[in-house]
């Protein structure tokens, strides 16, 4: 906004702002009330020029829509678009379920072997959200720190 600060008039930023709303229209066709905490700009800066299927994108954005694991409905479009699950807010794993894990593994790192205290110690997934896992007791594993940074950077 700075940098059109001085402009004689605002036509080139509401071209801008009409072009960014054709897109996420024209992306995603059905309006939902989430689409209002989106942060559109800069997802029409870095996907503008792709080539997205609004019809698979409607259909995704209803299933995760329905998935009580999304802490943050919102965060479907950018995660639709980027991929990046930290948009969705998954819910954590509760401390009953972190402490079931532990004690099921005897306090051990399942990746090192190693044991560790329960506060040295991090939830993971097991099979990964993106790949279908949910977040239960089931699909929790404890490794230590460096294990879960490891594994986290793959």
């Amino acid at each position: 906004m700075s940098k059109h600060q001085h402009d004689k008039d605002a036509k080139s930023l509401w071209n801008y702002f009409r072009k960014v709303i054709d897109w996420v229209k024209a992306t995603f066709p059905d309006y939902r009330r989430e689409m209002k905490h989106v942060r559109w700009g800069p997802l029409y800066n870095e996907f503008k020029g792709k080539k997205l299927d609004a019809t698979k994108l409607a259909k995704a954005v209803a299933v995760l829509m329905e998935d009580e694991e999304v802490g943050k409905k919102s965060g479907i479009y950018p995660y639709l678009l980027t991929k990046d699950e930290r948009y969705l807010n998954l819910r954590a794993f509760s401390d009953k379920e972190k402490r079931e894990a532990y004690e099921r593994q005897k306090g051990k790192c399942v990746k090192c072997s190693k044991k560790f205290d329960i506060s040295e110690m991090e939830a993971d997934h097991i099979k990964p959200w993106h790949k279908g896992g949910k977040t239960n007791a089931a699909n929790c594993q404890m490794l230590c720190e460096d294990d879960n940074r490891r594994k986290s950077g793959k």
